[in-house]
C-alpha cells in the first residue's frame, strides 16, 4: 500500500510537563522560537547599542525614558557602578560618597603599573573605584580624570591600583590629587563573611612576617630580607613593607634606601610594592629600582614589618588555615545576598537605588554630559528598593530604616518596613502634621522582595504574600490590603503588569493578579523549576515585550559554571502559550522608547548595552543565532501499528540559507531514538524522500543560517501503517 499525505499541526507553545509520548501532537522542545498564528517561526537577533561599548558588572535593573525634549535616555545598575546611556554613549554616573584632596601619597616602582595610594581613611576595599582629580603626571603616571578600580588594601591608610604606564622611578611620597570615592561596589554573587566556618579551611590568606635583618651591597640593586619567622612565599609573590606602628619611622637601607614610607597623619601606611626574586630559607630577595650607596647590615630599629602576596596565578598559598581557625576578610566566600538596583521616574529625571544604601537622584538635564547621580541625603541610608507612586507622586522605599525622632535616617532597619516620603518631596521623610510623609509596617513574610506600579494600586511582595498599596489622602495617606498568601516572589525584579494584570515568578510557580490571585497554568512549570539554579534566582529578571504580546522571564540555569542569568521563559498572555530558550541577557525594557527592546547582556565574559530583536535583523551581532524546534511523540492507534514513512512535503516560509529537518523514531517510549539523515530544505525544495519506520515519532526543524528568518506552515509527511511488529 502507498503511503498517504497527511498534515502535521501540532498545538502552539512548548508542553513538557509529563513525556514526550504522553504530550502527543504538541511541540516539546525548542529554542529562540516563538509562535505567530499557532505556527513556531524563528526570534530576530540582537546588536550593540552604544558603539559597542562594554561596561564594568553585569546589570541588575535596567529603565527607559524619553524626557519633555524628546530624547531618548536609558540608565542600568551593576554591582559595580550605575551607567546612563543617550545618544550612542554610556556615561558612568555613579554617585561618588567622598572626597579629600591629599599630597605627597603616592608610591611607585620603576617599571612597575602599580601604584600605591595612601589616605589614613579611606575606608576601601579590593573591587572599590576611585576617581582622581586634580592630579599632575608624576614618575609618567598620569591618573587625573581616571577612574581606578582597587586592586589591594595594604593597611588602613594604603590601598593599591593598576595603572596603564610603567612608573620611570620608584618614590615612596610624591604626588598630589583628589580622591573621590565612588559608593563601595556590591556583590555579584556573595557577601563576604568573616569567622570560624567562613571560606575553605585551607585558604590562603597574606602573610605578615616580622624582619631580622635587611641586607644590601653597595651599588648593587639587589635586596635581601631575613625574615623572622616561616614567611611562605615563593619566586615571583609580592612583598609589601608596612612600618610596624604607627609612631616610628623605618629603617633607611643601604645608605640611601627606603622600603617603605613612615606614618601619614598618625596612621601607619607602606609602600611600594616588590616581587621576590628568590628565596633562601628565611630569606627573601628582590630588586629595587635605585643601588644602594653602601654596603651593610640593619639588625636593629628596623621598625617595619613585610606583608606577603601569593602571585596571582598559579603561586603557592602564603599560609593555610586549620579547621579551628577563624578566617579574615581576605579568605572569606560566605553567600548573603547579591547587590541589586531599582529605578523609577521622577518627571524627566530618575530615583534610583542600590540594596542596602540610601537614595539616589539623577539629574538629567543638569549637563549636556550627563553628571552623576547624587545622594538623597535625607532619604533612609539603607533601603532594599523603591517605587514612586505616580498619582499622587510619593517617594516609596521598600525595607528601610524606621523613623525615629533620634535618627531620622538611621533608626532601626526592618525588612518589612514600607516607607513613604512627602508627597512631591522626595526630601522630606519625617512626619508631622504639615505633610503626608509615613511608613506601615507588613506582615505574612520574612522581608519584602518588591514592589510595581500598577493600574491601581503599587503591589508589593513578601517572600510569602501579595500586598496593595493604595493612595488615600489623610490621614492615613494609603491603605494597605493583603491580595494573597502562599504566593510571594522569587526576586526584587520578578513581576510586572501587563494592561492592569500582573504576572509574577514565584518559588515554584507563575501567579496573576486580576482581582485574585491565581497559579498559572504553566506548560513548562517543571523543566523551568528543576533547571532554575536557586543559588542565583535573586537575578529573574522579567520584562514585557509588546510587540509580541510577551512575558519574559530571565533567569540562571544550573547548567555547570552558570553565574549569570543564561536562558529564559516567555508566556503569551493573549495567546495563552509557553515557550523557553537560552540567551545573553540579564535585563530587559520594552520597545517604547528606543522602537525596539533594550536589553543588557553578557557575551564572551563582556557587559553590552543590546538592540533586542531590531526589525528584519536575524544574527547575534553578525553571528547566525542556532533556533529549532521539536516535536512530541506522535503515532497512530496509540501505536498499534508500526509507522512508515517515506517523504516529506515541506511548506516553510524562509527568507534565506537553508533548514535542517529530521525525522526521529521509536520503537517505545523508553526505547533509543533512530534518526534519518539531516537533509536540508531551502526556498527551492519540494519534496524529500527518506524511509523511516517506528511506533511513534517526533519531528525536528533547526536553522543556523546568517540572517535567516522562517516558520513552519503547513507540512506533510508520507506515512502508513507497516504492521503490528
Amino acid at each position: 500500500m502507498a503511503t498517504r499525505l497527511a498534515k502535521f499541526e501540532f498545538q502552539q507553545g512548548f508542553h513538557r510537563e509529563t513525556t514526550p509520548y504522553a504530550e502527543g501532537q504538541r511541540w516539546f522542545d525548542g529554542n529562540y522560537v516563538r509562535f505567530r498564528a499557532g505556527r513556531p517561526e524563528n526570534m530576530r537577533g540582537y546588536e550593540t547599542r552604544a558603539s559597542g561599548e562594554t561596561f564594568d558588572g553585569s546589570a541588575r535593573d535596567l529603565i527607559t525614558w524619553s524626557d519633555s525634549d524628546s530624547k531618548k535616555r536609558a540608565i542600568f545598575g551593576t554591582p559595580d557602578k550605575l551607567y546612563a546611556h543617550e545618544g550612542d554613549q554610556l556615561f558612568d554616573i555613579t554617585p561618588i560618597t567622598t572626597a579629600v584632596t591629599l599630597a605627597n601619597v603616592f608610591g611607585t616602582s620603576s617599571g612597575s603599573t602599580r601604584v600605591c595610594c595612601s589616605d589614613a581613611g579611606h575606608g576601601r576595599a579590593v573591587g572599590d573605584y576611585v576617581l582622581f582629580t586634580s592630579s599632575a603626571a608624576f614618575n609618567n603616571v598620569s591618573l587625573q580624570g581616571n577612574t581606578y578600580e582597587v586592586v589591594s588594601v595594604e593597611s588602613a591608610a594604603v590601598f593599591t591600583i593598576s595603572v596603564t604606564d610603567a612608573a620611570n622611578a620608584t618614590a615612596s611620597d610624591t604626588g598630589s590629587a583628589t580622591f573621590n570615592y565612588l559608593i563601595p561596589t556590591g556583590n555579584s554573587i556573595a557577601v563576604g563573611g568573616t569567622g570560624f566556618g567562613a571560606a575553605e579551611y585551607n585558604a590562603a590568606e597574606p602573610t605578615s612576617v616580622g624582619i631580622s635583618k635587611i641586607t644590601a651591597t653597595g651599588s648593587n640593586t639587589l635586596v635581601t630580607v631575613s625574615c623572622a619567622g616561616t614567611h611562605g612565599g615563593v619566586a615571583n609573590d609580592t612583598v609589601f613593607f608596612i612600618p610596624s606602628s604607627n609612631s616610628v619611622v623605618p629603617a633607611t637601607v643601604g645608605g640611601n634606601l627606603i622600603l617603605t614610607k613612615s606614618s601619614l597623619n598618625g596612621v601607619a601606611v607602606g609602600g611600594p610594592e616588590f616581587t621576590i626574586v628568590s628565596i633562601n630559607g628565611t630569606q627573601l630577595i628582590f630588586n629595587v629600582e635605585t643601588a644602594a650607596s653602601a654596603s651593610g647590615d640593619v639588625t636593629s630599629n628596623i621598625n617595619m614589618t613585610a606583608r606577603i602576596y601569593p602571585q596571582e596565578a598559579g603561586g603557592a598559598a602564603a599560609t593555610q588555615r586549620s579547621w579551628n581557625e577563624a578566617a579574615s576578610l581576605d579568605a572569606t566566600n560566605i553567600v548573603f545576598n547579591i547587590t541589586q538596583w531599582s529605578f523609577d521616574n521622577w518627571g524627566d529625571d530618575v530615583i534610583a537605588n542600590r540594596s542596602g544604601s540610601n537614595i539616589f537622584y539623577f539629574n538629567s538635564d543638569a549637563s549636556t554630559v550627563p553628571i552623576r547621580a547624587t545622594s538623597i541625603t535625607t532619604s533612609p541610608i539603607s533601603v532594599n528598593s523603591i517605587v514612586v507612586s505616580p498619582n499622587d507622586r510619593h517617594l516609596i522605599a521598600l525595607g528601610a530604616n524606621q523613623y525615629e525622632a533620634s535618627a531620622t535616617v538611621s533608626g532601626t532597619f526592618n525588612p518589612m518596613l514600607v516607607r513613604w516620603s512627602d508627597q512631591d518631596d522626595r526630601t522630606n521623610w519625617v512626619p508631622a502634621a504639615t505633610n503626608t510623609s509615613g511608613e506601615v509596617v507588613l506582615t505574612d513574610g520574612t522581608k519584602i522582595v518588591g514592589g510595581i506600579r500598577s493600574r491601581t494600586a503599587i503591589n508589593i511582595w513578601t517572600d510569602n504574600s501579595l500586598w496593595l498599596m493604595q493612595f488615600t489622602g489623610p490621614p492615613f495617606i494609603f491603605k494597605f490590603t493583603q491580595a494573597g498568601t502562599n504566593c510571594g516572589m522569587i526576586a526584587q525584579h520578578a513581576a510586572v503588569d501587563y494592561n492592569g494584570t500582573t504576572y509574577w515568578m514565584g518559588h515554584d510557580n507563575f501567579y496573576k493578579y486580576d482581582g485574585s490571585v491565581r497559579a498559572l497554568d504553566c506548560t513548562v512549570r517543571k523543566y523551568i523549576f528543576d533547571r532554575l539554579n536557586t543559588k542565583y534566582k535573586d537575578k529573574v529578571f522579567t520584562g514585557i515585550n509588546s510587540e509580541f504580546k510577551e512575558i519574559i522571564w530571565l533567569y540562571a540555569s544550573s547548567d555547570e559554571g552558570v553565574t549569570e542569568c543564561d536562558s529564559y521563559v516567555i508566556f503569551s498572555p493573549e495567546n495563552n502559550y509557553w515557550t523557553y530558550g537560552t540567551g545573553i541577557f540579564t535585563t530587559f525594557a520594552d520597545q517604547q522608547v528606543f522602537g525596539n527592546t533594550i536589553t543588557t547582556g553578557v557575551s564572551a565574559s563582556e557587559n553590552r548595552l543590546y538592540d533586542n530583536e531590531p526589525e528584519d535583523y536575524f544574527t547575534a551581532n553578525n553571528n547566525a543565532i542556532t533556533s529549532f524546534v521539536e516535536s512530541a511523540s506522535f503515532d497512530i492507534e496509540d501505536g498499534t501499528k508500526l509507522l512508515f514513512m517515506d517523504r516529506l512535503i515541506p511548506d516553510f516560509d524562509l527568507s534565506t540559507g537553508k533548514l535542517k529537518v529530521k525525522v526521529v523514531t521509536q520503537q517505545y517510549p523508553e526505547s533509543s531514538e533512530k534518526n534519518t539523515k539531516e537533509f536540508d530544505v531551502t526556498q527551492l525544495t519540494e519534496k524529500v524522500n527518506f524511509r523511516a519506520r517506528g511506533r511513534q515519532a517526533k519531528i525536528r526543524v533547526s536553522c543556523n543560517s546568517q540572517n535567516a528568518s522562517w516558520q513552519w506552515g503547513a507540512v506533510r509527511l508520507g506515512f502508513k501503517p507497516d504492521g503490528e511488529r
